[in-house]
């Protein structure tokens, strides 16, 4: 799911201002309940009912079609959570996934959210499926950021019963941040019935209204007597790791011990430590070929980083990062550079909201170790919102003297036109690096109404040909850049839930205001119906002006010049509620001084809770004056789970470019919740005949976490 996922309302009553979220005082249980998913424990009959669920979708305020109980009670350690979600056709639910931290939008499912410092901004999230899946994420600014990837340990079950499916879910107070002398917390649920693409939730059932702003969330009280110990997490694990270079026939063996430590210094300040550093479990990266004259973005995947990481979010540009956590332990080539050491600050204190992390490399064959550093410190104004300022010292790829020093207001509310959200972005940026020009600012600024009717947003922002963030991640400077779009969305009814119209602009020059790119998009057609299928037609007038020659692929030159032309794109969606869904798109028209056809589809198969597969396709095929090319690119999934805690995952990939084909898998085995173990075979093939393999990779990773 998406923070920023809304749907739009029909005209009428259903629309009037939405009403005050509810309020609730939790039971205190002399003892917890044993987590197995059967809700026979006595403990329930004692426990706090929710109370009722309204309907979201698709009966906007209506009773929802089947029941839902939900019982909560808590002791001294834990918040514990009972699910009845009846059905009266069992046989309809959907329970596909099993795997943890899986994407539960194709199943049944219950989502919560816990907002223990009761400050209408951060929260965290949890969720369990039907087939009993569990995830978790972080949620940061009323629901601008959602880190999915935050991995925190609760444990949940979940089962399949005559009258529907229950759960238990146990979260321990020692995985939350909280006060203990704050005993009301901010708490909301959802259910999502899939086969009728429904949703119904606890505090402010409005569409128009996201589950994930944390603002408009409920209340549960009596959160009285809690404890999490001396708040210390310390992890320790090994890993044992067997490496070969099939072309020049070299080996490797390496045993690796490290820990990480979690140390609560107060209720909302925390300490992490990583030491010998080591990420053997995260997944690989999704192959790309880049067929534009700037540098891809890939994004974070390791849980030291991600945990905590909105403490470094900056003025809500996805496009200018002054502090992106991959120039931390991956050089510009993403491949691995070792950290000794890293050590994380976070915590918020009196309306102050600060991160710090300190980072030593180690030594490698290009060069010694650096130390990387970032301080990032705001302070909460006007309810929902903030006013900051950032700084990163150090450059992962030099010993050059690199700064990044900047500021950033952020301006939200929920109040606009009475109910409405409106947010604000904007920063300023400078950098001051070794041996650069004194052209170094960057300035932005973004105006966003996301409601559900109307969303629309305009943006500008200027990068002078000096800047350059060493430790973080900018596509192209000196440039000025102004953007916008508007989305229609009303509500049908029958078959049909909602007609999507968009335009879109991109307008980007140089600092002396010529003509770089330019991009005009229109969706004069959007189909999104009941069943969550979607149609939709784009078209996109394109303007590049080419300052240089451009080689765009091997022996394929775009010459200098100032190119317009025109394209159209065919996207079509079926509905993952499904056991077969797919998504594609066709898009035909010109391309520089030639022509292209871009295909891409996607097949995801779930028949079970015990196996799903997925194959993706991407072809580009492009004639241009310079020569022609043909670009493709093929990714398979497939996974086996045995049970909610034993999975293995497979991910192959192969692109026409390099030829290369890779092979990553990955057996996870959770033993209880905190203590796991991965086996790991990264495996490569060569583009030569027969596909000779040129390298394998295998690594155990052992790990446990001990609560003081």
């Amino acid at each position: 799911p998406s923070p920023q996922d809304t749907q739009s309302l029909p005209p009428g009553p259903a629309a009037t201002a939405p009403s005050t979220p509810p309020i609730l005082r939790l039971a205190d249980s002399e003892r917890h309940p044993r987590i197995d998913g059967d809700l026979s424990d006595p403990v329930w009959a004692k426990a706090t009912p929710l109370g009722e669920l309204t309907q979201v979708e698709p009966l906007i305020g209506g009773a929802p079609s089947e029941r839902t109980e939900v019982l909560l009670c808590h002791d001294s350690r834990a918040l514990y959570i009972a699910l009845r979600c009846f059905d009266s056709d069992p046989a309809g639910i959907r329970a596909t996934q099993m795997q943890r931290d899986a994407n539960l939008d194709p199943d049944d499912r219950v989502e919560i959210l816990i907002d223990p410092f009761l400050d209408r901004r951060n929260a965290f999230w949890f969720q369990i499926g039907a087939a009993g899946s569990l995830g978790d994420a972080l949620i940061t600014r009323n629901g601008a950021s959602f880190n999915k990837p935050w991995d925190g340990i609760f444990d949940g079950r979940a089962r399949i019963t005559p009258e529907g499916w229950q759960a238990e879910l146990e979260i321990p107070f020692a995985t939350i941040n909280f006060d203990p002398a704050q005993t009301a917390w901010g708490f909301n649920l959802r259910r999502f019935v899939r086969r009728r693409t429904e949703e119904i939730r606890w505090a402010s059932p409005d569409p128009r209204i996201s589950f994930f702003w944390v603002a408009n969330a409920g209340t549960i009280t009596g959160l009285e007597g809690l404890h999490q110990g001396l708040g210390l997490d310390v992890a320790p694990f090994t890993v044992g790791r067997a490496t070969r270079d099939h072309d020049t026939d070299a080996s490797d063996t390496d045993l690796q011990v490290g820990t990480d430590v979690y140390w609560k210094l107060s209720p909302n300040t925390k300490l992490s430590l990583s030491l010998n550093t080591d990420f053997a479990e995260t997944e690989v990266d999704e192959r790309r070929v880049n067929l534009t004259r700037f540098p891809l973005f890939f994004p974070e995947r390791r849980d030291f980083f991600l945990e905590d990481s909105g403490a470094f979010l900056f003025g809500g540009s996805t496009e200018v990062i002054p502090f992106f956590s991959r120039r931390i332990g991956l050089d510009r080539n993403r491949e691995k550079v070792p950290i000794d050491m890293a050590a994380k600050l976070t915590g918020q204190t009196e309306g102050w909201n600060f991160g710090l992390l300190d980072a030593q490399t180690g030594d490698t064959s290009s060069g010694y170790g650096r130390n990387l550093f970032v301080g990032r410190v705001s302070r909460n104004i006007l309810g929902q919102s903030d006013i900051g300022a950032i700084w990163t010292q150090g450059d992962p790829a030099s010993d050059d003297r690199a700064t990044t020093v900047g500021t950033d207001l952020n301006l939200r509310t929920n109040e606009f036109l009475g109910h409405d959200t409106l947010r604000w972005n904007s920063y300023v940026l400078k950098t001051d690096n070794e041996g650069a020009g004194s052209r170094d600012l960057a300035w932005g600024a973004r105006l966003t109404y996301p409601q559900d009717q109307v969303n629309w947003n305009l943006g500008t922002r200027t990068l002078e040909e000096d800047f350059d963030p060493r430790l973080g991640f900018v596509a192209r400077t000196g440039i000025r850049q102004h953007d916008g779009s508007y989305t229609w969305r009303p509500r049908i009814g029958g078959l049909l839930r909602q007609y999507e119209t968009r335009a879109t602009t991109n307008w980007i020059t140089g600092v002396d205001g010529d003509t770089q790119s330019f991009e005009l998009t229109l969706q004069p057609l959007g189909l999104l119906f009941e069943s969550n299928d979607a149609v939709r037609l784009r078209l996109d007038t394109l303007r590049e002006v080419l300052l240089a020659p451009f080689d765009i692929q091997s022996g394929v030159t775009i010459p200098a010049g100032d190119y317009s032309f025109e394209r159209a794109t065919l996207l079509v969606e079926t509905s993952d509620r499904r056991d077969l869904s797919f998504e594609g798109s066709v898009s035909v028209g010109e391309f520089f001084d030639g022509d292209s056809e871009e295909w891409s589809g996607a097949l995801s198969w779930r028949p079970s809770g015990h196996f799903l597969a997925s194959t993706e396709f991407q072809r580009t095929d492009a004639r241009l004056s310079g020569g022609s090319f043909t670009v493709d690119i093929v990714r398979l999934r497939f996974a086996v789970l045995a049970t909610n805690e034993i999975s293995w995952s497979n991910y192959a990939q192969w692109d026409s470019v390099s030829g290369a084909l890779g092979w990553n898998s990955r057996l996870w085995w959770i033993f209880r919740p905190g203590t796991q173990a991965w086996l790991v075979l990264n495996q490569g093939w060569g583009s030569g005949p027969g596909f000779a393999p040129d390298s394998t990779e295998v690594a155990l990773k052992l790990g446990t976490t001990l609560r003081f």
